[in-house]
């Protein structure tokens, strides 16, 4: 199992941030992650947010292989249908292959939020349809001959792709795929399945196991996992929760508050599962965080990922590197703390 970093590279203005700033200890930190031992890096995508989510992980992983030189890097996720052309996209991607001399994960998602397809003038319906050719191209344009492609919504006459990946065929792809259909797709594409923070742990061994048995359904073969979680140190599991909490309210609260993401909870009264609201009190409380989240001590940390992970046979397990706020001193720090405490212990049981 690999372990990696995720960058968002947003901002708390609140609390001082730059956009400048937060681009460039940015990239301070990937070269401190590469010191450190961490295996990747990952950029995620929003668009026309106001902290600055980053648009553009594609130029962003470009910037990152060269300050982390022996890790790989990837998108965790990429919107693939807001590229304009997929064949645009694949060339984008091989030439970040190419620059990092063949290090590049390809992580695509199509997307969940209307209002980054409306900015666009991009209709949100056809999202999944466009999805769905978008990945046929990719693959078709990884075999490096010339191909044609005559899709309901994109066309190829004669696509080459130049330069083609460092190794030949296709990139290691990783999809999110939370819906039955989506896991459906994402296997019939041979990727991987990449999974967000907020699912419980519970709730992502099912996750896992569907997805499992589709591969299987479709004699696909074992099909590798992906977790991003959060992995927050303190020196106690109280004490993780008080240090981040400034950082945590910003993601949380705002980027992904529980209205705009669909979350939903167990009541324990009903045992029905209900939608969740950013004024429940178990939202971001210590049940909360504790069923999807790996807090506390280093040691404690260790103990809980052990407890977890053998259970999601993950290829990746990646976690956010600052959140918004964050000075780049305890970044570093929790990162070192991580190092020293967490990785020696995961890798000598897991790999």
């Amino acid at each position: 199992m690999k372990i990696g970093v995720a960058f968002s590279f947003q901002v708390h203005r609140a609390l001082g941030d730059t956009w400048d700033r937060s681009y460039r200890e940015s990239l301070e930190l990937a070269a401190e992650i590469d010191r450190l031992g961490f295996d990747s890096i990952w950029a995620s995508e929003h668009h026309g947010e106001d902290d600055g989510y980053c648009p553009s992980p594609v130029v962003a992983c470009a910037a990152l292989a060269a300050a982390a030189p022996r890790c790989r890097v990837g998108q965790a996720v990429a919107l693939a249908p807001l590229y304009g052309h997929p064949l645009r996209l694949a060339e984008d991607l091989s030439v970040v292959d190419n620059l990092s001399g063949g290090r590049l994960e390809i992580g695509l998602g199509q997307g969940y939020r209307p209002a980054e397809f409306e900015t666009y003038g991009w209709p949100y319906a056809r999202r999944t349809r466009a999805f769905e050719e978008c990945l046929e191209i990719l693959a078709m344009a990884w075999r490096g001959e010339r191909f044609d492609f005559d899709g309901q919504i994109y066309k190829v006459k004669g696509g080459l792709l130049r330069p083609p990946p460092i190794r030949p065929g296709a990139l290691p792809l990783w999809v999110g795929a939370a819906a039955p259909k989506a896991r459906m797709r994402a296997v019939r594409h041979r990727a991987g399945l990449l999974v967000a923070p907020l699912i419980e742990l519970e709730h992502l061994v099912r996750q896992i196991r569907s997805y499992d048995e589709e591969a299987e359904r479709q004699n696909a073969g074992p099909l590798p996992h992906a977790l991003m979680r959060e992995v927050l140190v303190g020196d106690s599991v109280a004490d993780a929760m008080k240090r981040h909490e400034p950082f945590l309210d910003h993601v949380y609260r705002v980027q992904y508050a529980p209205e705009r993401t669909g979350q939903t909870y167990v009541d324990a009264a009903t045992g029905e599962r209900r939608p969740l609201t950013g004024d429940n009190p178990l939202y971001l409380s210590k049940d909360f965080m504790q069923a999807r989240w790996f807090l506390g001590t280093p040691a404690e940390i260790a103990s809980r990922m052990l407890d977890w992970l053998p259970r999601l046979r993950l290829e990746h397990f990646i976690f956010q590197a600052r959140q918004p706020g964050m000075s780049l001193r305890q970044a570093v720090d929790s990162l070192e703390a991580i190092a020293k405490g967490v990785l020696p212990v995961i890798r000598a049981k897991l790999h």
